[in-house]
């Protein structure tokens, strides 16, 4: 799953992942950031063994988005993002037994189709959610991009401690692959979206970010070049470092549009 097909379905009710599944945020290495409602959801990501425990976020959020790290299935259990982990061989008999109980049921098609997956879903056997990768690495993805206020500060924790960490080391030569504007605007629409109300707040800022992508001569259109069209992997971001991009230069990313707001929260929206 790449972030536009996620963003469909995780405000779904209902989330499947298989031992097969694949999950990535890819944007900010191609210089665009997570949209399609990246910002409203990233920020209110509940791990699955923190749900009990309100008002705890952790830096998990933060690091899928700034890094593009790739995830499977356990890892998607874990950090709450898929609900059921069902073995992929298993998964014609789940279509079958979800025909058969919304035709048959008299409950509600929530009610029957919850009944169906818990029956497919057993997290004991399938799923070993201490070694899942986020699970292992959780200390350190908190104490790096928990609450920070800039990329510069994630760097920085980074940095302080790579010598005695492989995941630090990794985490940087990862960040560093990345659009230095895709970065610093994406975590600043992740902070500016755990403030909105709603998803349709989320959007219409999502929507002014997007507008400024599209500019001429932007990383978006570098990204995708470097990628898809030449394929050499090698894009110019410009600018070239994250120094490069200044406050003021991320604050034309949230600009009013004006007549081209899209309004879809029916009133100011603006952060």
């Amino acid at each position: 799953l790449l972030q536009q097909h996620l963003s469909l379905s995780i405000h779904g009710k209902y989330r499947v992942a298989t031992e097969n599944t694949i999950f990535a945020m890819p944007e900010t290495k191609i210089g665009l950031f997570p949209d399609v409602g990246g910002t409203w959801w990233i920020p209110r990501l509940k791990l699955y063994r923190d749900r009990q425990r309100k008002g705890v976020v952790g830096g998990v959020g933060n690091y899928l988005a700034l890094t593009g790290a790739r995830l499977k299935g356990d890892d998607l259990i874990y950090a709450g993002i898929a609900t059921h982990f069902i073995p992929s061989e298993r998964l014609n008999e789940l279509k079958l037994a979800l025909i058969d109980a919304t035709n048959n049921s008299t409950q509600s098609l929530g009610d029957c189709v919850a009944g169906v997956l818990m029956s497919f879903h057993d997290e004991k056997v399938n799923v070993d959610l201490d070694k899942a990768f986020l699970s292992k690495n959780r200390k350190e993805i908190d104490q790096a991009f928990d609450g920070k206020q800039s990329v510069e500060d994630i760097v920085s924790t980074l940095e302080s401690v790579k010598s005695d960490s492989q995941f630090a080391k990794t985490t940087l030569d990862t960040l560093k692959q990345m659009s230095p504007t895709s970065l610093k605007v994406t975590l600043e629409a992740l902070i500016r979206g755990s403030k909105v109300q709603s998803i349709e707040e989320a959007l219409d800022m999502e929507y002014r970010m997007s507008q400024a992508f599209m500019r001429k001569g932007s990383d978006f259109y570098e990204g995708i070049r470097a990628a898809l069209v030449d394929k050499c992997g090698e894009p110019q971001w410009n600018p070239s470092s994250l120094e490069g991009v200044t406050n003021g230069f991320v604050d034309k990313f949230f600009d009013d549009l004006g007549d081209r707001e899209l309004c879809l929260s029916g009133g100011s929206s603006k952060l």
